[in-house]
C-alpha cells in the first residue's frame, strides 16, 4: 500500500500505459490504414482475449499517468519554470494529465459495461467525438471563436515545444542508462507526435476564423493518409516508436519519487485560510 502513495510508482505505471496507446495507434494505423484518436485504444484493449483484466490495469496506468503530469505541471518537478516556454509545457503536461483522466474514465465505463458510457466511447473514437461536440460548443458562444483561435495557438506551441524536445533529445535527460538506439527512436516518435499536434492546432484556428470544423488527433491522422501515404505510413511508424520510448521512460526513467499524500497534506497546511 505504501508505494500506491509514491510518485515513482504513478510515473512509471503512466509511461507504460502512454506506450501501449500509441503502441497500438502507430499499429493499427501502419496494419490497417486507419487513423484513430487515442479513445480507440479503449476498444481495441477490450476486444483482445482477456480483455477485461488488460482493460483495468490499462484504467489504473492511465490514472497514474494523468496524476504525474497533473503534479509535476503544479510542482513544476522537472524544472521548467516560468518563463514562456516553461509556463507552455507545464499547460501541456496539465492538458495530458487531464486527457488521459478522460481516457481512463472512458476506459472504466467501457469496462463496467454502461451503454452510455460505450456510446460514449465510440463517440470519442470517431472521426467527431467528444471533443469536437466540446468545440462545436465553445464555437457558438460569444467570443467563443476567438477561445478557439487561442486553444489552437496554444496547441501550434506546443508542438513546437515538441519538435524542441525532439531535436534536442531532451527526453534523454530524463533517463539513465538507456540502450543507443532509445534517443533516434525518441527523436522520430516526438517529432510525429508534433507534426500530428500542429495539425490539430491548425485546424483549430481555422475554425475559430472561418468556421470549420475542429479536428482531433484521429481527424489529423486522416488528413495526411488521405493526402500523403507515405508520410502518414513513416508517422504512424512515428507513433509506435514513441509508444516505445514511452515504455523505455517506464523502465529507465528517474522519476521524483514523493509520497503524494504527504506532500498534498502540507500544501493544505501550508494554505492561507
Amino acid at each position: 500500500m505504501e508505494r500506491m502513495r509514491r510518485l515513482e510508482t504513478w510515473g512509471r505505471l503512466g509511461y507504460a500505459a502512454r506506450g501501449i496507446v500509441y503502441l497500438m495507434l502507430g499499429w493499427i494505423a501502419l496494419s490497417s490504414g486507419k487513423a484513430l484518436p487515442a479513445s480507440a485504444t479503449v476498444q481495441a484493449i477490450d476486444d483482445l482475449p482477456g480483455g477485461a483484466p488488460l482493460l483495468a490495469a490499462f484504467i489504473i496506468g492511465l490514472f497514474g499517468y494523468g496524476l504525474y503530469k497533473l503534479y509535476t505541471a503544479a510542482l513544476d518537478l522537472d524544472g521548467e519554470g516560468s518563463d514562456a516556454k516553461g509556463t507552455v509545457t507545464r499547460i501541456a503536461y496539465a492538458g495530458a494529465g487531464l486527457a488521459y483522466w478522460t481516457l481512463a474514465i472512458l476506459a472504466a465505463v467501457q469496462l463496467f459495461g454502461s451503454e452510455a458510457g460505450a456510446s460514449l466511447a465510440g463517440r470519442a473514437s470517431g472521426s467527431g467525438g467528444v471533443g469536437q461536440d466540446v468545440a462545436q460548443g465553445v464555437g457558438d458562444v460569444a467570443g467563443g471563436n476567438l477561445l478557439l483561435v487561442v486553444a489552437g495557438l496554444l496547441t501550434l506551441a506546443i508542438a513546437a515545444v515538441q519538435f524542441t524536445i525532439a531535436y534536442k533529445a531532451e527526453f534523454m535527460e530524463k533517463m539513465t542508462g538507456t540502450p543507443r538506439l532509445v534517443r533516434p527512436a525518441g527523436q522520430v516518435g516526438y517529432a510525429a507526435r508534433a507534426l500530428i499536434i500542429a495539425i490539430v492546432g491548425y485546424f483549430a484556428v481555422k475554425a475559430g476564423i472561418d468556421g470549420d470544423r475542429v479536428r482531433n488527433f484521429g481527424d489529423a491522422l486522416a488528413v495526411v493518409r488521405d493526402s500523403h501515404q507515405a508520410l502518414f505510413k513513416l508517422i504512424a511508424a512515428g507513433l509506435m516508436l514513441f509508444g516505445l520510448v514511452s515504455l523505455m521512460m517506464a523502465r529507465y526513467g528517474r522519476i521524483n519519487d514523493d509520497d503524494v499524500v504527504e506532500r498534498v497534506k502540507a500544501g493544505a497546511a501550508h494554505r492561507p485560510r
